[in-house]
Formats: C-alpha cells, sequence, structure tokens
C-alpha cells in the first residue's frame, strides 16, 4: 500500500474508489471545490474511506480546490498546484508566453480538430502577475490563509512536458500532472484513478455546461493518448489503474482499464 497514490476527479466514477478502497493510504483530490465535497458527503461510504487517509488538495492555479470545507472534511497532509516554481521575474515564463501563437491542437479520427490557443513550453512556470488576476498568479511562495504552504511540483517534472506540448496535446491536470507528481515527487508506482471518465458522455458533468462540446471531446481524446501513449511509455515499471466509466482499452502492460458500467 505504500506505494499506491489514489487520483479522484470529479467524474461520475468517483464513486469506483469504493472497489479498491483497501490498496492506498494516500489520496489526491483534483480541484475538489465545495460543490463537489458536498457530492462526496453525500455517500456515507465514501466519507468513512476517505477519513483516514492522507489527503492532498491538488489544483490547478484558480487554487478553487483550497477550501475551508476541504480542510474540515478531510485529513488533508499538502497542498499543491500542478505548476513547477517560477523562474525570477517569472522570466523564462514570459520569454515563452511571448512566442504562443493559435491554431488546432492535435487531432486524428477519434480526436476533433480544435482550434484555441496553443500550448507553449514553460506554461507550468506561470501565469506571471500582471497578466492574471492576483489570485491565478504562480508566485514563488504562496500560503494559505489558515497557514497551509502551497507546494509546487518539482522541476524534476519538466523534461516529461515538453514532448506533448510540442505535439500539441493538452497536459491536462487531473491525469498527466497527477500522474507526474504521484511518481516523480512523492515516488508511488501504482497510480489508481477514479472519477476521471476522459470526457466520454456528451453531457455528463458540470463542465459541458461551460466548456464546448469539441474542445472537451479533444481533451478527452488526449487524456487516453497521453496515458497510453506518454505516461505508459515513460514509466514502464508503474501500473496504471483506471477506474472509470468511459469506454476505451489500453495494449500497454502496465495499463489496466476497468471501465464495467460504461454506457
Amino acid at each position: 500500500m505504500k506505494n499506491s497514490i489514489c487520483i479522484m476527479g470529479q467524474g461520475r466514477s468517483h464513486k469506483r474508489v469504493k472497489e479498491f478502497k483497501d490498496k492506498f493510504e494516500e489520496v489526491i483530490l483534483c480541484n475538489p471545490d465545495d460543490n463537489f465535497i458536498r457530492t462526496l458527503k453525500e455517500d456515507d461510504e465514501i466519507i468513512d474511506i476517505l477519513k483516514n487517509k492522507k489527503v492532498t488538495l491538488f489544483c490547478n492555479t484558480s487554487k478553487t480546490g483550497f477550501t475551508s470545507l476541504g480542510f474540515e472534511t478531510f485529513n488533508v497532509e499538502k497542498c499543491v498546484v500542478n505548476r513547477v516554481r517560477p523562474s525570477e521575474d517569472w522570466a523564462l515564463w514570459k520569454q515563452h508566453k511571448s512566442m504562443q501563437k493559435r491554431g488546432i491542437w492535435y487531432h486524428d479520427e477519434n480526436v476533433p480538430p480544435f482550434e484555441k490557443d496553443l500550448p507553449y513550453f514553460y506554461k507550468w512556470r506561470g501565469p506571471a502577475e500582471g497578466y492574471v488576476q492576483k489570485q491565478n498568479v504562480n508566485y514563488p511562495d504562496m500560503v494559505l490563509s489558515n497557514g497551509y504552504k502551497i507546494h509546487h511540483c518539482s522541476r524534476d517534472i519538466e523534461m516529461y512536458l515538453f514532448e506533448p506540448t510540442r505535439d500539441r496535446l493538452e497536459t491536462n491536470m487531473g491525469l498527466y500532472y497527477t500522474a507526474l507528481y504521484s511518481i516523480i515527487d512523492v515516488h508511488k508506482t501504482n497510480l489508481l484513478y477514479c472519477g476521471i471518465d476522459f470526457y466520454d458522455t456528451p453531457n455528463d458533468g458540470e463542465a459541458w455546461k461551460y466548456t464546448a462540446s469539441d474542445r472537451l471531446a479533444m481533451e478527452g481524446g488526449h487524456m487516453k493518448i497521453l496515458l497510453n501513449d506518454y505516461l505508459a511509455r515513460y514509466f514502464p515499471n508503474v501500473l496504471f489503474e483506471i477506474y472509470t466509466l468511459a469506454n476505451f482499452s489500453s495494449d500497454n502492460q502496465n495499463v489496466k482499464i476497468y471501465n464495467e458500467g460504461a454506457k
């Protein structure tokens, strides 16, 4: 169990944590805002499973998952953002951000084309002060009002971000950054995912209310590619176990998809 970690997203398959509740002692909750925590609290069995686990709250730059309700509900040990500590005055981020272009992201027969601002190197070192609202800035040092430090991912993850960025893939927080953090920074060799449903079912979940359907379909397709073609290749000695409602498979020996109940 010490080599395992649960990574829980907000998809409906988060309930499948019940199927492997005794296989982990640590859990990463992905952007667990108050609405999601209230959903969890409606299921006494899930709360009973999580209450004795060591919890990491893992967020993007919005930091919306670092809430008082999270600290009241769980045994929170750490808060982490899917960013690397910036260089001085965000110089590296600013240099590459200034060269960002707009274009079509990676697509194929299973992934629809979608046009938006393209990814760029060292995005993970920003954003800088003056470019976004203050609460979204990736500061070198960040502390919550309750005294908890917000940790960065280590710079050791960077080598695994260049290739997918070059390939125009969306390296999302819930699947990709959590994997890099779990493997590289906390040295886990068995990643147990639930609540990651790859946007496989249109209109299933809150994201579909606010985001273009083609974009979500693209991001879901990219997640599958990142899992099968990048993470599995980068880390052949890590076992990725995916408890999901999404309907897809993997030919990789170190990727196990448990998609019973997929519609």
